[in-house]
């Protein structure tokens, strides 16, 4: 009983002392707070006035001091974590009551004004790379395309080599100014032979013999005779050979049979330079023909006429395509417009489908609002038109001389 009576007696006498000590702490500091610096300085040892005074911010520490502060951090550290008192993470320093505070990476400082220096300029070189790449991203994006990518261009369709077609007399399709062709459209001998004489006065390159004209088509011997007849009046002037059908404007009355062989039997002939075979016939053969007449040395020309009315451009289009696939050496498109506009749209699909053919084209807007057309051909690629010395094969057809200035003049 008396040990544990002394044992209450110093603690509370312990205690006292403690609470004691607080208060004259508590009241020092007090009293400091009140002194004014005169006051303060003059009750300091002048020794321990020197260690205040000569004591340096934290930041301008002497090197040697904070290389040491540094070491004892790392023993510290080490220590630790020979101990497992960093846990699994070990950026988690420990607290003295055994909570963690999740440390940040430490960044790395250096005194050297030359290092941090270059780091800055290079921060600022991969800044101005970034914007750079940014403008340059908007400047390939269209003012109307802003939020999508622009499309790729489509290649450019390479310009067809042409294939120009030779006959007599040096005539070639395909090489120089347009060339002028006269039709001779008399129903019998003696009529054909005086259109003849009136074309050669005339020194066109080309003559056509519409034979649908002829009232004895059906008569080959009669047929061969008037051939011969015109070589003798023409001379050298190649000869163009067309049976147009009802069906495309003409006055052919044939059976299709009637007409392949009579076509035939003209390409056989030395007379003819040239046959003009109607491409888009439904009743015909179209490539088989060909086929056939081009075994005998004699080109084609692949015709399709249209008297009622001028195709929208797209059909136009489809037409030359499909007179291309027959195999012909000439394409030829002849149609009928109703307005201005008609006839630009055959010249612009002429001009077009001219760079992509290696066949030479043969384009015409008939009647007087398609005179344009006949004289362009320069400008749109056409290589033959149609003049006349008597009477007009089809609407719009102009006179030899005169279509020959005006070829020239263009």
């Amino acid at each position: 009983m008396a040990e544990g009576q002394n044992t209450v007696d110093e603690k509370e006498s312990t205690a006292g002392r403690d609470e004691e000590s607080l208060s004259c702490g508590n009241s020092a500091e007090m009293n400091l707070e009140k002194k004014t610096p005169e006051e303060y300085s003059e009750n300091v040892n002048p020794s321990d006035q020197v260690n205040v005074t000569a004591e340096e911010p934290a930041d301008h520490e002497p090197a040697e001091a904070e290389s040491e502060r540094q070491k004892e951090g790392e023993n510290i550290r080490s220590v630790d974590d020979e101990n497992g008192l960093h846990g699994e993470n070990k950026n988690e320093l420990p607290r003295e009551n055994g909570n963690t505070l999740s440390g940040e990476k430490s960044v790395e400082k250096t005194d050297d004004p030359e290092a941090e220096k270059d780091a800055d300029v290079r921060s600022d070189h991969r800044g101005q790379e970034m914007r750079r790449n940014k403008v340059h991203e908007k400047k390939q994006r269209s003012l109307y395309e802003w939020r999508r990518e622009k499309p790729a261009k489509s290649p450019k369709p390479l310009k067809a080599v042409k294939k120009p077609v030779h006959l007599k007399n040096g005539v070639i399709l395909g090489e120089g100014l347009p060339k002028i062709c006269v039709p001779l459209t008399g129903t019998g001998k003696d009529e054909l032979e005086a259109q003849a004489r009136e074309a050669a006065a005339a020194s066109p390159d080309l003559v056509e013999w519409r034979a649908d004209y002829f009232e004895d088509l059906g008569d080959v011997e009669k047929v061969a005779e008037v051939l011969m007849s015109l070589q003798e009046i023409l001379g050298e002037t190649p000869i163009l050979f067309t049976i147009r059908t009802k069906r495309e404007g003409g006055n052919g009355q044939l059976t299709p049979e009637e007409y392949r062989s009579l076509l035939l039997y003209a390409a056989g002939r030395p007379e003819v330079s040239l046959v003009d075979i109607e491409g888009l016939n439904p009743e015909i053969n179209t490539e088989l023909l060909i086929s056939e007449v081009h075994q005998l040395g004699m080109p084609v020309i692949a015709s399709w006429h249209n008297f009622s009315r001028t195709p929208k451009k797209p059909e136009l289009g489809l037409v030359f395509d499909r007179l291309s696939r027959t195999g012909a050496d000439v394409l030829k498109v002849a149609v009928m417009p109703k307005k201005a506009k008609d006839v630009l749209r055959l010249m612009s699909v002429t001009e077009e489908k001219n760079r992509q053919f290696p066949s030479p084209l043969v384009t015409m807007a008939m009647g007087d609002l398609g005179r344009l057309s006949r004289v362009s051909g320069r400008i749109t690629g056409s290589v033959l038109t149609f003049g006349i010395v008597g009477d007009a094969s089809a609407p719009g057809q102009l006179p030899v001389e005169e279509l020959r200035e005006m070829l020239r003049a263009i």
